[in-house]
């Protein structure tokens, strides 16, 4: 694997893989690994290694996948069956498999806009969206064309966005704690300055990184950004929750 882009759920990674995709000369990175955690077990873990590597694959020969924090445990147990590693770090056999591979970190700088986007997604069941209705998306749960009031009967719960706080902060942690335990120096990435950079200078530093040649054409994204005055509304209310109950978790949650 050449790019493993290292995420959690909804810190941007859909549209920075729709950007990775678009360029056609990053792979074709996608959460291939979703089949492996919820699919059957009784798998040729090696064989769907290869498959894999196949589908993550753009022309130019260029592999790149997709990790979500949550799936790390799961993917170092079925990689243990193909691999044996000896390293002292935390999910080694994951290191092991994509020893070679550029580690890209993305993350959100605000974390409580990302808890109350979980929130909301699950409410929903609405986790992407395009611009026009009549683009495909290249992942599920997307909407075709971006209806504003498409969270409108969404719930305000404070004890399920500090959950999805604590959980943002403890995944970031084992991103971090992975890295350091293996020496890996990530590239990162936050969410924030990505989703805001027009010229997706992001793409020119992937493939300086791997020895790419451009400069290249940047195809515009088709993603919307889902987030809307009802999110601002929840973040307000949220830090002034939490503020007013002076962070005493018992009382707060």
């Amino acid at each position: 694997m050449d790019i493993v882009v290292c995420a959690t759920q909804r810190c941007g990674s859909t549209l920075f893989l729709e950007d990775m995709r678009n360029i056609g000369i990053l792979g074709m990175p996608e959460e291939y690994f979703i089949s492996w955690i919820d699919g059957p077990q009784d798998q040729d873990w090696r064989k769907k290694l290869q498959e894999l590597h196949d589908k993550a694959r753009s022309a130019n020969g260029v592999t790149a996948v997709k990790i979500m924090a949550n799936q790390l445990s799961g993917i170092d147990n079925r990689l243990a069956t193909l691999v044996s590693s000896d390293a002292d770090g935390i999910f080694p056999h994951v290191a092991h498999t994509f020893n070679d591979a550029l580690w890209v970190w993305l993350h959100r700088r605000d974390v409580v806009e990302q808890a109350i986007s979980r929130v909301i997604a699950r409410q929903t069941k609405v986790y992407h969206a395009t611009e026009d209705h009549k683009f495909e998306h290249f992942t599920g749960n997307a909407m075709r064309g971006y209806d504003e009031n498409y969270n409108r009967d969404a719930e305000y719960d404070r004890t399920q966005i500090f959950r999805e706080v604590n959980s943002i902060t403890l995944e970031a942690l084992t991103w971090r704690h992975f890295f350091e335990s293996h020496k890996i120096t990530p590239l990162e990435f936050v969410y924030e300055d990505v989703v805001q950079d027009e010229d997706m200078r992001h793409l020119d530093m992937l493939m300086k990184r791997l020895g790419i040649a451009g400069p290249v054409s940047k195809t515009s994204r088709t993603s919307a950004k889902l987030g809307n005055r009802r999110n601002i509304e929840w973040r307000e209310r949220f830090l002034r929750e939490a503020a007013g109950s002076h962070f005493n978790l018992a009382k707060f949650s």
